[in-house]
């Protein structure tokens, strides 16, 4: 059983149509508010009606256009924001607070980081010509574990240890 889209529940007019009338009227309503050009008495009303008919203009215009742009922008906007979430949990996760941000060494946040980035490529199918499949990514997961590790033992401490002086 499958689950239907938004727009089969809805109709095409609810994506086409409806969703860019509102951010349009919206958007010129905040901007006129904001400007308030028609001074503080009538700013409101003709605010109102302005919006309202440049919402309908737009949307007569480049209703489905619009519709498909902001299904793409914003459909795009969510799933980088929800990469960015994933980096930030993995960052958080091995106790990186800025107050402490020397604690923490930069090559672990950089390979978190590289981490979520291969993480999000794996969640998005082939990237032009580049096909990241789960034993590619488990290969590298494990090579940056591995030479993080070796880097992290292999790192000087930060300090004066000087040697113990001979003869005493």
């Amino acid at each position: 059983m499958s689950i239907p889209l938004p727009s089969e529940l809805l109709g095409p007019n609810f994506i086409n149509f409806l969703l860019p009338w509102i951010f349009t009227f919206a958007i010129v309503y905040g901007l006129l508010m904001k400007a308030n050009i028609f001074g503080d008495k009538v700013n409101a009303k003709v605010s109102v009606a302005l919006a309202f008919v440049i919402a309908f203009f737009v949307t007569a215009v480049g209703g489905p256009q619009i519709g498909a742009l902001f299904v793409n922008l914003f459909g795009g906007a969510a799933t980088f924001i929800a990469g960015i979430l994933v980096v930030i949990l993995f960052i958080t996760m091995v106790g990186y607070k800025t107050a402490e941000s020397d604690k923490v060494p930069k090559i672990v946040l950089g390979a978190l980081v590289i981490l979520g980035v291969i993480l999000f490529m794996i969640s998005q199918g082939p990237v032009g010509a580049f096909r990241l499949d789960s034993q590619t990514a488990s290969l590298i997961f494990w090579a940056v574990v591995i030479l993080s590790v070796i880097f992290y033992v292999s790192q000087e401490e930060k300090g004066n240890h000087a040697a113990p002086a001979a003869g005493k």
